[in-house]
């Protein structure tokens, strides 16, 4: 059996491998946390286990009730294969513990909201082609966007963890390429450092557009406490 510890794959989005396709866990564990600690791998917020279930962002989940944003939660949860679960194996059997435990119930729909259009440069784009390096990984901070043999298309959606909003590739670049971008954060504002958007622009001949567009929400028709086991 196959102990997944979900917070912390989702804090770290850990790249494994699994032996086969599932859609359940076999066993879950679900207890409240009243012990205060902020730490990985427990102490989850509702809010949270849902925006991962459904790789979305805050400004895409709609309706759901305060409690999620406050209360917290141990999980524990077994499935039965050998080895361990890719993360994005992980997002189904969430949704299916959400809806099973917490008798979540929804419904996709799309909102004009703002976002972020990425589009070349006059000038044209100044790229860098995967040169072989194994493994597609990336990491981020408020200051760099570090990406391993990535498309153009999810160099986007991470820029958008940095700025909460959408960010549709119109690009039409296709490839698997190796992103670096540095940049100082806002609050540095005594440093002459580049903004992000600027970064982008000096470092990879592409630039981020603002404007509305339709963008696709999670709407929260019914969710509840899960009971202790």
């Amino acid at each position: 059996m196959l102990v997944l510890a979900i917070a912390l794959a989702m804090a770290f989005g850990t790249t494994l491998a699994s032996a086969q396709t599932l859609k359940e866990f076999d066993v879950a564990v679900i207890r409240p946390n009243r012990s205060g600690e902020q730490n990985t791998g427990r102490n989850v917020t509702v809010r949270t286990l849902v925006l991962y279930g459904f790789d979305i962002k805050d400004f895409q989940l709609v309706s759901l009730p305060a409690w999620c944003n406050s209360e917290r939660f141990d999980i524990e949860a077994k499935a039965g294969v050998p080895g361990t679960i890719d993360p994005e194996e992980l997002r189904p059997l969430l949704r299916a513990l959400l809806e099973s435990r917490l008798q979540l119930r929804f419904y996709r729909n799309t909102k004009e909201l703002p976002l972020y259009s990425l589009v070349v440069v006059k000038n044209g784009p100044k790229l860098h082609p995967n040169t072989g390096t194994p493994g597609h990984s990336t990491d981020w901070g408020n200051d760099h966007v570090n990406a391993t043999a990535v498309s153009v298309t999810e160099f986007g959606r991470v820029l958008e963890a940095q700025l909460d909003r959408v960010v549709v590739d119109d690009t039409g670049i296709p490839g698997a390429f190796d992103f670096h971008l540095t940049w100082t954060p806002d609050q540095k504002a005594d440093t002459s450092g580049p903004s992000l958007f600027t970064a982008i622009q000096e470092q990879y001949g592409l630039r981020l557009e603002s404007k509305k567009g339709p963008v696709g929400v999670v709407v929260v028709d019914r969710i509840e406490r899960p009971t202790e086991n």
